[in-house]
C-alpha cells in the first residue's frame, strides 16, 4: 500500500481516563505454535491530544512543531492498543508520549544499543569501556523499567526492555510496532553488521503485519564519499540505504512522508547534524542565529511492513 500523507488537523478532544489505573494490565503471553497478525486498530486523535496536552509534557512541548510528534504517530498509525518498542528510549522525550498512550490497552518496551555498539562510542573517544560501563550496560533490562516508568502516568507498566542481539523468546513475534527515532545513524557509523542486526531483532519482535516505523537525519543522494560523509558519522543516512536495508531484511516499503522534511537542511556541516538546533554545537557560535533559521534537520519518515 503506498500512500501520501497529509498532516492531519490537530485534535482538540481532551480524552477522559488517561489517568485509569492499571492493576488488570496482561503482559506478553508466551509464543503460540502459529505466529500472531496485528489486529485491525487505527491512531486515536482525541487521545493523542490529550497525552500531549498532559503537564508531564510542558517541557517537552515547544518542540513539537519541528518533530510533528502527533502527525508523525498518526502517519504510523499507532493505535492505543498497540505494543510499541521505543528504540534508544533514552531522556524519554517520546517515552512520555508512547507510555500514556498505550500504557490501557496496549504495551510500552524499551530497546537499547548493546554492549559492543557502546564499546564502539568508547573507543572513539580514545578509551575503553571499563568494567562498571560494560555491567551497567548489560543490567540495562532490569534496571531502565524503573526509569522508564517516570515518564507515564502513575502505575503504568513497563512491559520489557532489551538490548540489541538479546531479544527474549517470549518476545518475539508479539510486538505491532518498532519505532525508530533518529537511531540508525550510529548503527550503520560502527559497523553495518550493528544495522543488519537492528533490522533483524525488529523482524523477529513483530507480528505478522507489525510495523517499523522510521525518522531518521537524511543525507543527500547525490554527495560522493570524497565530498561528504553519509555513512552515519555525521548523522546522516541516505534514504535510498535506509529502505535497502529493511528490505533485505524482509520488510516491505509501506509508505513514505515529507511531514519531518526540512528543504533549507543543507546535510553537509562540517561537526555533522549537531550543527542544527537543538544542540547549535557548531564551533562558530556567529553563525547560531543562521542556524536556527535553517531550524531542526531535514528527516526521512518510512513505514515498513512485515508481511509474513
Amino acid at each position: 500500500m503506498n500512500k501520501t500523507f497529509y498532516a492531519m488537523t490537530a485534535a482538540t478532544l481532551i480524552l477522559a481516563g488517561c489517568n485509569a489505573t492499571y492493576a488488570n494490565h496482561k503482559p506478553v503471553s508466551a509464543p503460540s505454535a502459529e505466529p500472531e497478525k496485528v489486529e485491525t486498530a487505527q491512531f486515536d486523535g482525541a487521545r493523542m491530544a490529550a497525552v500531549l496536552a498532559a503537564p508531564r509534557r510542558d517541557k517537552d512541548r515547544p518542540r513539537d512543531s519541528s518533530r510533528h510528534t502527533a502527525q508523525t504517530l498518526e502517519f504510523f498509525d499507532l493505535a492505543p492498543n498497540a505494543h510499541v518498542v521505543e528504540v534508544l528510549p533514552g531522556g524519554g522525550w517520546y517515552t512520555r508520549v508512547l507510555l500514556p498512550y498505550v500504557a490501557e490497552t496496549g504495551g510500552w518496551y524499551g530497546l537499547n544499543y548493546n554492549v559492543e555498539l557502546v564499546e564502539h562510542f568508547a573507543r572513539m573517544r580514545g578509551v575503553e569501556l571499563s568494567e562498571e560501563q560494560r555491567t551497567e550496560r548489560e543490567n540495562w533490562p532490569q534496571t531502565y523499567p524503573a526509569k522508564a516508568a517516570k515518564n507515564g502516568p502513575d502505575g503504568a507498566p513497563i512491559n520489557g526492555a532489551y538490548l540489541f542481539g538479546g531479544i527474549p523468546d517470549e518476545a518475539k513475534g508479539k510486538m505491532d510496532a518498532v519505532l525508530y527515532f533518529r537511531a540508525l545513524h550510529h548503527m550503520n557509523r560502527f559497523d553495518p553488521a550493528l544495522f543488519e542486526q537492528a533490522v533483524a531483532d525488529s523482524y523477529a519482535l513483530l507480528k505478522v503485519g507489525g510495523i517499523v516505523g522510521v525518522v531518521q537525519h537524511r543525507a543527500k543522494e547525490d554527495y560522493s564519499p570524497a565530498e561528504y560523509d553519509t555513512t552515519g558519522n555525521k548523522g546522516y543516512l541516505p534514504q535510498s540505504l535506509v529502505i535497502t536495508m529493511f528490505e533485505q531484511g524482509g520488510f516491505v516499503l509501506d509508505a513514505s512522508s515529507e511531514i519531518n522534511a526540512n528543504p533549507k537542511d543543507t546535510a553537509d556541516y562540517e561537526g555533522g547534524v549537531w550543527t542544527l538546533p537543538p544542540s547549535l554545537r557548531g564551533k562558530d557560535k556567529s553563525m547560531q542565529d543562521h542556524y536556527k533559521a535553517i531550524g531542526e534537520s531535514d528527516r526521512m519518515t518510512l513505514l515498513f511492513r512485515k508481511a509474513n
